[in-house]
């Protein structure tokens, strides 16, 4: 079974609307992530999660979502205190999403900021959202390193779904930033000595002429040690 952890603030949650929309997001996610690696997939909000819960036989990976609500509303070191044992001594696959991606770095060490202003007479591609700051949004390409198995099989840049205005600007010595482009150094990290991934991409927001992300997503699974995933 995976684990989808939900990172979003229970503030943020608080919003019926919002609240709604986030749990169907969830659950579509859910539904790839069975689909792509022939395993259960449950949603966990992160204040129920313990460090044990990676202990448990049937738990085979944990997947980091995503989240809208800046970081300074959370106590990192407190929300995410079970998070970060878990990472720091899992031996199973994890892999950050977005905001899941940040929060890795975040916790072992690294810094996080916006990607920065608009320029004078640059466009806002997503006016409603963090409005006169620079974005990624849709479907964009990035550069990664080869040979780490997270990208087996691509032999060019990606082109991934990107929803994002902060990006990780530094790292500890225990991570090193696989995949970059030009507004972002830190597309993809990996962990030196654990299988820790993180992505500040969404491979799981993929479609019919933008698939990259779903084969990263069955590359995971794989790399993971999983059995043939399912067809999509």
């Amino acid at each position: 079974m995976i684990l989808f952890l939900d990172i979003e603030h229970p503030k943020a949650l608080e919003d019926a609307i919002y609240r709604a929309e986030r749990t169907q997001t969830m659950e579509e996610r859910r539904s790839r992530f069975e689909a792509l690696s022939g395993e259960g997939c449950s949603v966990r909000h992160y204040s129920h999660f313990r460090n044990d819960d990676l202990l448990r036989p049937d738990v085979t990976a944990l997947i980091t979502s995503g989240n809208r609500s800046l970081w300074e509303g959370y106590d990192l070191e407190s929300d995410f205190r079970q998070l970060k044992q878990a990472i720091q001594e899992t031996r199973k696959p994890v892999l950050g999403i977005c905001g899941g991606h940040q929060l890795i770095g975040l916790l072992l060490g690294g810094r996080a900021e916006p990607l920065g202003p608009l320029a004078e007479g640059e466009p806002d591609v997503h006016p409603e959202y963090a409005p006169g700051l620079l974005k990624e949004w849709g479907y964009c390409q990035v550069e990664f390193a080869p040979g780490d198995p997270l990208f087996a099989g691509f032999g060019r840049p990606l082109v991934v779904k990107q929803m994002h205005f902060w990006h990780l600007t530094s790292l500890p010595d225990c991570l090193v930033s696989i995949a970059q482009n030009q507004n972002c150094p830190v597309q993809a990290l990996r962990h030196r000595e654990r299988p820790v991934y993180g992505v500040q991409f969404h491979p799981e927001f993929y479609d019919e002429n933008h698939r990259d992300g779903q084969e990263l997503l069955k590359s995971f699974f794989l790399w993971g040690g999983r059995s043939e995933p399912a067809r999509a």
